[in-house]
């Protein structure tokens, strides 16, 4: 079941990274057709509006792909942080059971000196 629901997460993310990269295109594509028709009409304003458009392509993009950048990172840590506790829960369930209290207590003692720091 757990092999469906990551299918199914990864199905998304590339659906949603599609979606965005396709929203971003449009919009790059629409400033781009205003900053064209404005150099085309040969006003004295052209300049402005094609500087400007050009400064609202570099941003619209930049977000884009700094947010992506970011996502991908998050999820990579929550993936290796899942991968970790699974490592760890299999060590636990390999331990002598006269070693447990002791175990747990350090553990507990790792976990309190990285929460203060």
């Amino acid at each position: 079941m757990d092999n469906r629901r990551e299918t199914r997460g990864s199905k998304v993310d590339s659906v949603r990274t599609v979606g965005g990269l396709i929203a971003v295109a449009i919009g790059a594509l629409t400033v781009t057709a205003i900053a064209l028709v404005a150099l085309l009409k040969g006003t004295d304003t052209a300049a402005t509006i094609a500087g400007s458009s050009a400064g609202v392509i570099g941003s619209i993009v930049g977000a884009f792909f700094g947010v992506k950048i970011g996502t991908d990172q998050t999820r990579n840590a929550i993936e290796a942080q899942r991968e970790e506790a699974m490592k760890a829960q299999v060590y636990a369930a390999h331990l002598p059971a006269q070693d447990a209290d002791r175990v747990l207590e350090t553990a507990r003692s790792a976990a309190a000196e990285l929460s203060r720091r």
